[in-house]
């Protein structure tokens, strides 16, 4: 989950998050890199080619390159060619283009390339809308590839202590993440039920973040970001004035909790791992 207007995210926030990000990834899905792994093995590969969509700055190619055990040739395609411009690219392909136009890409790369290509995002999938997500499944289907498709959130929250506005927040929060017709916390669940229609395996695996005083800096914009996005979807609401109120309280609590050391958040995410039939 992140400060996205649409599939853009702010650059510090992505760099903020990249430890939480790979330290969820290692906890929970390494069982799915390993599976995926094996499929590649299974199909002779020596090299790899892998697409990563929405690249953002490059965390998901710096976090998957040294897990996979093959030379590797990245495409990384993002919406923001600021994203595109960073180091952590290093010598991958960089194409601008929207996920609706991702099939063109791997039907570009079937036509030319020898070694298996890998399909592959973090933290994406969430911010996309169901058209893109039909977008993303179809391409996935029609090629064939594996997919390794990270850290979608599914909504599920769970703060400690507890406080009774708590829900108030999720769901005005998940609402404002339906916006511009996307899935939202839904997406996972949408994306596995279109692969499935088509035939193709999905396993998928928990990756949450675990926040806490040793992640503060992460847990504090969480939360002003969690509010943010609620308060928005407060003002357009029947009764925005006792929403706003209960929002602010919250707020001041939970800012009290985290600058004593006592508030902790376990942030749900999923990874799904599609493998072609």
């Amino acid at each position: 989950m992140s400060p996205h207007d649409g599939a853009r995210a702010a650059e510090d926030w992505l760099t903020l998050r990249r430890a939480a990000d790979s330290q969820a990834r290692d906890r929970g899905a390494s069982g799915l890199l390993e599976l995926l792994m094996q499929h590649l093995e299974a199909h002779g590969a020596h090299a790899v080619v892998v697409v990563d969509v929405g690249a953002g700055t490059g965390a998901n190619r710096v976090y998957l390159q040294a897990r996979l055990p093959w030379p590797q040739r990245w495409v990384v395609v993002d919406v923001d060619p600021r994203h595109l411009e960073h180091p952590d690219h290093g010598d991958a392909t960089r194409v601008e283009a929207e996920v609706a136009t991702v099939g063109h890409l791997l039907a570009d790369l079937a036509a030319r390339e020898t070694d298996p290509v890998v399909l592959t995002c973090a933290a994406l999938l969430d911010v996309l809308p169901t058209a893109e997500l039909e977008a993303l499944a179809g391409a996935v289907l029609r090629h064939r590839v594996p997919a390794l498709l990270s850290l979608t959130v599914t909504g599920h929250v769970e703060l400690e202590p507890a406080d009774p506005d708590d829900d108030l927040v999720r769901r005005l929060f998940d609402d404002h993440q339906r916006r511009r017709a996307c899935a939202g916390p839904e997406a996972a669940a949408v994306l596995t039920a279109l692969l499935e229609a088509g035939g193709a395996r999905v396993r998928s695996a928990p990756t949450p973040w675990v926040l806490d005083a040793d992640r503060s800096h992460l847990l504090r914009r969480w939360l002003d970001e969690r509010l943010a996005a609620a308060v928005e979807q407060a003002i357009a609401s029947p009764d925005p004035a006792d929403h706003l109120r209960a929002l602010t309280a919250w707020h001041r609590r939970r800012r009290v909790q985290l600058d004593s050391g006592g508030l902790a958040a376990r942030v749900h995410h999923v990874d799904l791992l599609v493998l072609p039939h």
